[in-house]
């Protein structure tokens, strides 16, 4: 099975000028702890993500105001992603190794296409219970990090 298979297609995104209370807005409306951060509304290129735990990190916490804070302060940069046609297994195993629930699916050029969570795996994929159970109690391991994944590059494909 591939990941395009199971993929939550065309999310919402924001940019990096946004504010991070706009983005909060997108999670709120599209009931998403996840929304995609894209150059620009043209090219629809991945430059990260912005999550949940970014915002109440790196905003609430600090005490910041999220009108006036750009989504572009608080997001994760780079975002691990992984293309439409890697198998539902690469994918897991990138979240795995990032320690990530969820990640931006791309193509080639880095256009957002869709989202793909451990969710998505597990409602609509084939699942192996006993590697969704190892990649979930991995994602859920405590770190000294905030919520940032290890990529090395603007987006990893699996």
């Amino acid at each position: 099975m591939r990941v395009k298979e199971i993929m939550t297609p065309d999310p919402t995104c924001c940019m990096p000028t946004d504010s991070a209370q706009a983005a909060a807005r997108i999670m709120r409306d599209e009931d998403t702890g996840i929304v995609p951060v894209i150059e620009n509304e043209q090219s629809q290129k991945l430059v990260g993500v912005v999550t949940d735990r970014d915002l109440c990190m790196n905003v609430v916490a600090e005490g910041r105001d999220p009108r006036s804070v750009p989504v572009g302060e608080c997001m994760t940069s780079p975002a691990v992603a992984c293309p439409p046609d890697a198998p539902v297994a690469k994918a897991t195993k990138v979240m795995k190794e990032n320690q990530v629930r969820r990640i931006p699916v791309v193509d080639g050029e880095l256009k957002i296409l869709g989202i793909v969570s451990m969710a998505d795996i597990v409602r609509r994929g084939r699942v192996d219970t006993v590697e969704t159970y190892h990649t979930l109690k991995s994602i859920s391991e405590p770190t000294a990090e905030p919520s940032r994944p290890r990529a090395k590059s603007r987006a990893q494909a699996a």
